[in-house]
C-alpha cells in the first residue's frame, strides 16, 4: 500500500513519520525525568526515615532515663 492510495503525498508521510519520532523522542525524556525524580524521592524517604528512627532512639531513651530516676 503506498500513500497516495490513502490519499497522502510523501510529504505528508515524512512529516508524520518525524511528528512519531519526536512524539517518541519526547517520552523517552519524560520517562528520564520521571526516573530522577524516583531517585530524589528515595533520597528523601531514606532521609525521613533515619530521621523517624534518631526520633524513636532519643524517645526511647529518655524514657529508660526516667524510669531509671
Amino acid at each position: 500500500m503506498i500513500p497516495a492510495d490513502m490519499g497522502l503525498s510523501w510529504k505528508e508521510v515524512l512529516y508524520l513519520t518525524f511528528m512519531a519520532g519526536f512524539v517518541w523522542f519526547e517520552l523517552k525524556a519524560i520517562r528520564r525525568d520521571i526516573a530522577r525524580l524516583d531517585k530524589k524521592v528515595e533520597k528523601h524517604n531514606n532521609f525521613d526515615r533515619r530521621i523517624i528512627r534518631l526520633e524513636t532512639l532519643a524517645e526511647v531513651q529518655e524514657q529508660h532515663n526516667a524510669e531509671i530516676q
